[in-house]
């Protein structure tokens, strides 16, 4: 071998040492740290993802929450209210007139009734006591269009309220069984005939029971009617009473007494690492009529 050639073979070995790859012992350290990162990485997803179901359950939760008070209590406002006097004397005596005069709100377990009129009433032109006559100036096209035959209705003035059940309903007029005594609502000499309204009577039970879903929803039932879900998610109802001139809530109060009402909500939310979302809610509401 000339001197020459064995220069460059020694000037070649340190470039092959430099190419040479990782050792084993290496590349399972880096596999190791890599896994470890992917691990870290993972569990920060899988609690990212578990604090936005937690997140995204309270805020339903909390929707749902907002929504069932909102309704609620604006049925509890307006209980036992109309828009006559709080002087006008209940005159009629069935079931119902009784309700509205000595219990317009009631609760039970998971379950919550209201009545009154409704906020919209109408203004009575002329009557006799088995039909009463509105003003055409109020509807766009005629008097069907805020009652039908078989409505339970509120007629009142300022010193007498009835109870009534329309018979028939016309452009202008709306007809109804006598009034005791042939009563004349616009012909009574202690009452203005300017004060004389007819509105709709509201029957409103408001409850908790099962859904479709295998759930449980607050559910709501107005004069009898088939019940409407309103909101889910809600597993218990809890209403408990103010009577006037008391600083204690009561679950059995003199319900003619009754002057506002605090409802309890229980909520519950979607399964969270395998624990299902619970939430109790409170919100105090006081009767329009009984504060005013």
């Amino acid at each position: 071998m000339s001197p020459t050639t064995a220069v460059m073979r020694a000037a070649r070995r340190p470039a092959r040492a430099r190419m040479a790859g990782l050792s084993l012992i290496e590349l399972m350290i880096a596999m190791v740290l890599g896994l470890i990162v992917m691990g870290a990485a993972f569990a920060v997803f899988m609690s990212n993802q578990s604090t936005f179901g937690v997140n995204e359950g309270l805020n339903r939760m909390q929707e749902n929450s907002r929504v069932a008070f909102e309704l609620m209590s604006r049925d509890i406002r307006a209980a036992g209210g109309s828009s006559c006097s709080n002087m006008s004397v209940v005159e009629s005596t069935d079931a119902q007139s009784v309700a509205f005069r000595d219990m317009p709100v009631t609760g039970a377990a998971n379950s919550l009734t209201v009545v009154s009129g409704d906020d919209t009433s109408y203004r009575v032109v002329d009557s006799t006591s088995t039909s009463v006559e509105l003003d055409p100036a109020q509807f766009t096209l005629d008097a069907t269009e805020a009652f039908r035959t078989g409505d339970r209705l509120l007629l009142c003035n300022a010193r007498k309220t009835f109870l009534v059940t329309a018979t028939s309903v016309t452009a202008d007029t709306v007809n109804y069984a006598a009034l005791p005594g042939g009563y004349d609502p616009t012909d009574d000499e202690f009452a203005p005939p300017a004060a004389v309204v007819l509105a709709r009577f509201r029957d409103v039970r408001w409850f908790v029971g099962p859904n479709t879903r295998g759930g449980s929803s607050l559910w709501v039932s107005r004069l009898g009617g088939a019940a409407e879900e309103v909101a889910e998610g809600i597993s218990a109802l809890q209403f408990q009473f103010l009577e006037a001139g008391s600083a204690a809530y009561t679950a059995t109060p003199d319900w003619s007494n009754v002057i506002a009402v605090r409802i309890n909500m229980t909520l519950q939310g979607a399964n969270v690492d395998g624990q299902a979302l619970t939430r109790t809610a409170s919100n105090v509401v006081s009767m329009r009529s009984r504060t005013l």
